[in-house]
């Protein structure tokens, strides 16, 4: 995110704290250097499942993003940010009948199917509809993928079917009626920062396509890849090298496209793309000196940014963070930087270096475009979600009001009980 601290604080003094803010301008460069590395043959879907804000949504649509979407509201959000059907595809482990059947009559690009079962649901589900529904199977795949701090594939877990049962099955899956299969998914893994594991890892997947095409000798018109590509968020991290990722997978994709020509190239990217446009402010609310250590506590923790927190991670590493309050770097402490929440692991920044810090100061946790609000319990304590801000040509909106208390009462319901129910005998 660039140097927006003068904006950021206005905003602060507006809206509050805690907050998230986007730099439009950096989101759009992200998405359009990644499309620039890639063969116009290829199609970039942006995973809303990072950060589903319709208006950041809008920006990237408006530079030709596509949507992959992972329930029913994601899809409601990439079709109000002006999404057309046929650029979304849907995601899921775990679809409802009542979402499927809106996917199905919506007539989106695909359904990715992630069980037999599934396909049999959206079978049924087309047929009382009296359509021909597009689905892909995605496929877990025998390769796992290098590079990846979390692997999707290639092991057991809840994401699509076997590549050996699927290859198997797969003439069954053609005549399954009411569903046209335009392909596969394979999605392998997440924050890759290398370049060959991006290509390992999309080379196998169209292998994989030839072999299925060739065995069954059918027509497919799509291919998705996944994507996985990262950033970097740690000091012994180096970014994804854009240009030797440009050198291995332009003719990789030019050469599948040229062997088939009808098959809709898909890439997904979410993290890559927002990760760096993104950061949280929060504020100093306390300060304290406890067993040799400074504390520093602000009102934003886990309950806003679990994954600065550490969450899902055995080693706790920092985010990159800053006082934007207090530019002046000659004088420079270690703090512990906590969050608003009674428990021990609501911890942001440990053993962490920033410029001497005050009460009301505002700090910044950088590189929180992706995952942020979208994978924290943003209930915990009931403290609410926070507020989400554009920063974009100068200008600054506010894209999401933070949860108020009444937003959070008014949603429980009060058992009117009668006096002796309340009593156990």
């Amino acid at each position: 995110m660039k140097n927006n601290n003068k904006e950021i604080i206005s905003a602060v003094d507006k809206y509050g704290t805690p907050a998230y803010f986007y730099d439009g301008e950096q989101l759009i460069t992200n998405y359009q250097n990644l499309v620039n590395a890639l063969p116009s043959c290829v199609d970039v879907f942006y995973a809303l499942k990072v950060n589903p804000n319709v208006s950041l949504v809008k920006l990237l649509r408006a530079q030709g993003a596509c949507t992959e979407v992972c329930s029913i509201t994601e899809m409601e959000i990439a079709l109000k940010a002006g999404t057309p059907v046929q650029d979304i595809i849907y995601l899921g482990p775990c679809k409802k009948d009542e979402e499927l059947k809106k996917a199905i009559a919506l007539n989106i690009f695909a359904i990715v199917i992630e069980s037999e079962i599934e396909l049999e649901r959206v079978s049924s589900f087309a047929k009382e509809l009296g359509i021909t529904t597009n689905v892909a199977i995605r496929i877990n795949p025998d390769f796992s993928a290098e590079g990846s701090p979390w692997k999707m594939g290639g092991r057991p877990t809840h994401f699509g079917i076997e590549e050996q049962q699927a290859i198997r099955n797969f003439k069954t899956y053609l005549d399954t009626p009411n569903v046209n299969i335009r392909g596969i998914h394979v999605y392998n893994g997440t924050n890759i920062l290398e370049a060959k594991s991006v290509y390992e890892n999309t080379k196998y997947i169209l292998g994989l396509y030839e072999k299925i095409v060739e065995k069954y000798n059918c027509e497919f018109t799509m291919v998705d890849v996944g994507g996985g590509m990262g950033i970097p968020y740690f000091n012994n991290q180096e970014e994804l090298d854009l240009k030797e990722f440009r050198n291995l997978m332009v003719p990789l994709f030019n050469s599948f496209n040229k062997r088939f020509p009808s098959t809709r190239i898909i890439m997904e990217s979410g993290r890559f793309i927002i990760g760096t446009a993104g950061s949280m402010a929060v504020k100093v609310n306390n300060m304290k000196s406890n067993h040799g250590k400074t504390f520093v506590v602000t009102d934003g923790g886990t309950n806003c940014h679990s994954a600065a927190a550490g969450s899902g991670r055995v080693v706790k590493r920092n985010f990159p963070m800053k006082n934007i309050s207090n530019p002046d770097d000659s004088f420079v402490d270690k703090y512990q930087v906590s969050g608003p929440l009674c428990s021990p692991d609501d911890i942001i920044g440990r053993n962490i270096m920033l410029t001497k810090v005050n009460v009301s100061d505002i700090l910044l946790v950088e590189l929180s475009g992706a995952y942020g609000p979208t994978s924290s319990p943003g209930l915990f304590h009931s403290h609410g979600f926070p507020s989400e801000i554009l920063l974009y040509r100068g200008e600054t909106y506010l894209i999401r009001g933070s949860d108020t208390t009444e937003d959070i009462v008014n949603k429980q319901i009060l058992v009117n009980f009668k006096q002796e129910e309340l009593i156990l005998s």
